[in-house]
């Protein structure tokens, strides 16, 4: 009996160990496929963009998708919506601010609408070349970052889009020569605007989108852009003259929605700044590069440049500033903008 009552314990007892080994082996299982599955973990990123295929701001976005996701072994799938396919500028910000997109890259009108302290950044007459341009950015980073931050959005970097000039289907030799015209206005940009303002222009305003047809059917006789866009977007098939000065400087920029930016993990974060860093600096080389020459191509497709006279522009940068001070959103950060940029 006494040897059954022995027998019977030990049996019991080894039921309890199998169970708490088998529980054991389980737990670690489990613990193990948790981990397993948090670094499985798959985080999509969206961005627009109006650049269209082909072009060198499209290039360099593909080149940091991929970059980016050979990096960090494909945790991370960025999806580009490129052409307008996401929008124009106004609604990309849109898409950005309710999650449908978590990034974009974005020209001026884009950055108002999330940074609008930032105005100052294309007015006339600012810069006289990318070397000034650099300078800034670099004395004033920080400051423009924080910006965006502030405003919830990270700042991936800043990048050329390049100097603007107005271009024609009639003969101009002079910036009072447009209020005789029909010339065109991006609708809601307030810079663009406002300098007409000065010259007595009563602008025709018109989206992106829709401006060769207007340019086509005589609605529009002057528009301004970047001689690099006005080959890619076919305008310059109807422009015959080029009134030559630089006289307005746009910045491009890509950003990413604050809230997305941080849910990444660190590694991640990591890598897209560092090849963001890397690819903005080698698209603003090769934009000012390909800028000179399509100015060239410009010119030899038989678009007549005709300088303004240096008394005129001279006039006018100094009407700008005095007008344009009054309406910038950051007094003080303009200010500091203009000492740097005399400096």
């Amino acid at each position: 009996m006494e040897e059954n009552k022995i027998m019977r314990k030990f049996y019991l007892f080894r039921k309890k160990i199998k169970a708490f080994v088998f529980f054991s082996v389980i737990s670690a299982i489990g613990t193990i496929i948790i981990f397993d599955d948090s670094q499985a973990q798959e985080y999509i990123l969206k961005l627009g963009t109006l650049a269209p295929a082909g072009s060198s701001w499209f290039d360099k976005l593909s080149e940091f998708k991929n970059e980016v996701e050979t990096k960090t072994n494909g945790k991370i799938k960025i999806i580009i919506y490129s052409g307008g396919v996401a929008g124009d500028e106004i609604e990309m910000v849109r898409k950005m601010q309710s999650g449908k997109i978590q990034g974009a890259a974005l020209i001026i009108k884009g950055m108002k609408e999330i940074a609008p302290e930032l105005d100052f950044l294309d007015i006339p007459f600012m810069f006289k070349n990318y070397d000034e341009v650099r300078k800034i950015y670099n004395k004033m980073g920080k400051e423009i970052a924080e910006t965006f931050e502030k405003n919830g959005f990270i700042l991936l970097g800043m990048s050329h889009h390049g100097f603007v000039k107005f271009f024609s289907t009639k003969e101009i030799s002079s910036f009072y020569d447009l209020a005789k015209m029909r010339t065109w206005a991006w609708y809601g940009e307030p810079t663009i605007k406002n300098f007409l303002e000065i010259l007595g222009v009563k602008p025709v305003y018109a989206e992106v989108v829709g401006l060769l047809s207007s340019i086509e059917n005589g609605m529009v006789e002057v528009f301004q852009t970047s001689p690099l866009s006005c080959l890619t977007l076919q305008w310059c098939k109807l422009a015959k003259y080029c009134l030559d000065e630089n006289y307005r400087y746009e910045p491009g920029l890509v950003v990413l929605k604050k809230d997305f930016f941080y849910s990444l993990p660190p590694d991640i974060r990591d890598t897209i700044l560092e090849s963001a860093s890397k690819k903005v600096r080698e698209l603003n080389a090769e934009i000012e590069k390909i800028q000179a020459e399509a100015e060239n191509k410009l010119r030899n497709i038989g678009i007549k440049f005709i300088k303004p006279k240096k008394e005129e522009v001279e006039e006018l940068k100094k009407k700008v500033r005095e007008e344009m001070f009054k309406k910038v959103k950051n007094k003080e950060l303009f200010q500091k903008f203009l000492k740097e940029v005399e400096s």
